[in-house]
């Protein structure tokens, strides 16, 4: 009976995290074709893909992995929505290159978990944080110029 508990849990996580997966794809594609369209289709999407992704039993640190990646998929999408425009500072190559290697190195843990690496969480979550973290500080330096505008 545990193992068979034990299987449902890895197979619920295995799904919602290639969910979160399929989201953060669709930001991180849209932050890399500069498509603000896409952005809002992403962002638009959360209400659906939070309400999709069910709690698992037993896998309390998997489900708070799962939330965080969607966190960072809207993220990404509200990076993606305001960086190109007008009045933003415009996101420099190397940064986004930087962001796009953190977002490959989630998208790669993420297979690895769901492969039944459950040890990989804890590096899942570093990882999620790190380009969480980037991606906040990407979204701050953005609004630096609009900021400027309104000041003057």
């Amino acid at each position: 009976m545990e193992q068979g508990d034990n299987r449902f849990v890895s197979e619920r996580l295995s799904a919602n995290l290639a969910s979160v997966a399929r989201v953060l794809d669709a930001a991180d594609r849209a932050l890399a074709t500069h498509d603000a369209g896409l952005a809002n289709v992403v962002l638009g999407f959360e209400a659906d893909a939070r309400s999709g992704i069910g709690p698992v039993a037993g896998a309390v640190r998997g489900d708070a992995a799962v939330e965080s990646i969607l966190d960072l998929a809207m993220r990404v999408a509200d990076l993606a929505r305001i960086a190109w425009r007008p009045d933003r500072l415009h996101p420099e190559d190397s940064e986004l290159a930087a962001l796009r290697e953190d977002i490959d190195a989630v998208r790669a843990h993420v297979g690895l978990v769901i492969e039944g690496g459950s040890e990989e969480l804890s590096m899942l979550t570093r990882l999620v944080a790190r380009a969480d973290a980037h991606t906040a500080a990407m979204v701050r330096a953005c609004d630096m110029r609009r900021y400027a505008c309104l000041a003057s």
